[in-house]
């Protein structure tokens, strides 16, 4: 008995560390805009049909990328739901308060679209190559077409839209602030986009 003592004391020391607050997981989710909805929009009615993922970031875990080709994920920090469906709702609503693309309904809503996006996120990831200047990256592909008689006609958008923000310090909370940030300046980029290609329409 005595000689399991120390293996015992060390099982406890690792279970304390263990329950510690800090080695829980946490979860997170993006910010939705502060401005309320926009009311001049066009006539268009607006659904974001689908959002899809690289397979390579599915995971809810958070991914890191430490060299070209090495990535981790992090056990302890996450998104609340799968990242799909948790930019689905954030892009949602950017498209709503900018007014551009017309009035953007919920899922499942009874009114028929006039205009579909569908969104494919390619990169998203905490990039750590440079320890000095750790940053977030999000890269996105939009797709808008118009919706008539129930059959796809014009694309009036087609842009893939990249950046990337600096971590105010190497945590889960401050890689969500930048990725925050990476989504704003991306949605402000399509909104400006397509009301630039489609000014005709108001």
């Amino acid at each position: 008995m005595r000689s399991l003592a120390p293996l015992l004391l060390t099982v406890g020391i690792f279970v304390g560390c263990a329950s510690d607050p800090k080695w829980k997981r946490q979860a997170f989710a993006f910010s939705l805009p502060a401005d309320p909805p926009t009311t001049n929009a066009p006539t268009h009615i607006v659904a974001l049909s689908r959002v899809s993922i690289s397979p390579l970031f599915q995971s809810r875990s958070f991914t890191y990328r430490k060299a070209e080709n090495t990535y981790e994920q992090d056990p302890y920090a996450g998104f609340l739901v799968p990242p799909e469906r948790a930019l689905a709702e954030p892009i949602r609503a950017w498209m709503r308060a900018s007014g551009v693309f017309g009035r953007v309904v919920q899922p499942g809503s009874g009114l028929t679209p006039t205009l579909v996006v569908e969104v494919s996120i390619n990169e998203l990831y905490g990039d750590f190559r440079n320890a000095s200047q750790p940053v977030g990256t999000m890269e996105i592909h939009f797709i808008g077409y118009e919706v008539k008689d129930g059959a796809a006609g014009r694309i009036v958008l087609d842009k893939v839209c990249a950046h990337e923000a600096p971590l105010a310090r190497k945590t889960p909370d401050a890689l969500m602030a930048a990725w925050d940030a990476d989504l704003r300046k991306i949605m402000e980029e399509i909104n400006l986009e397509y009301s630039k290609a489609n000014s005709g329409e108001r």
